[in-house]
């Protein structure tokens, strides 16, 4: 099948971590994400679901993935090195370079990343990234993009 872009907008705050929880638990509560396994019965919840891309009975969808931020485990710090199931935070100087403010609107975000091709960072399939979004000086969202899926 190939790779699949995703992206994802989400209320701001601070806390990554927090943020991707939340987006984990929303895309699996909403059943917004791939799965190429008829005969396989959807997992009853979020940790049924890790259970599954663990078993090694069943590898191949693992490998396969759900083509959505539920194949990403971890959120990094800007700066830090592509991992595999990792989403890494913009540093200051990218968010620069990509928008030419430190503070970049969703339009600004939307029309450099024009639907899916990503003109703002370099980075392998089975990751992403994610920066702040802004009202004037103000953070009001978190936008996380990746690619993911075999």
């Amino acid at each position: 099948m190939g790779a699949s872009g995703w992206t994802y907008y989400v209320g701001y705050d601070d806390d990554l971590s927090t943020v991707l929880g939340m987006l984990h638990r929303r895309v699996f509560e909403a059943s917004d994400y791939f799965w190429h396994v008829e005969e396989l019965e959807r997992p009853a919840s979020l940790d049924g679901l890790v259970e599954l891309f663990a078993d090694e009975e069943f590898e191949d969808f693992a490998a396969e993935g759900t083509h959505s931020i539920l194949d990403i485990y971890q959120v990094k710090a800007a700066g830090s090195g592509d991992e595999f199931g990792t989403v890494i935070a913009l540093s200051d100087a990218e968010i620069f370079d990509a928008f030419g403010t430190k503070t970049p609107t969703r339009a600004q975000f939307e029309a450099v990343y024009r639907d899916g091709e990503d003109l703002i960072a370099e980075f392998p399939r089975w990751s992403g990234r994610c920066a702040a979004l802004y009202d004037g000086d103000r953070p009001v969202e978190l936008v996380f993009w990746g690619y993911s899926g075999d």
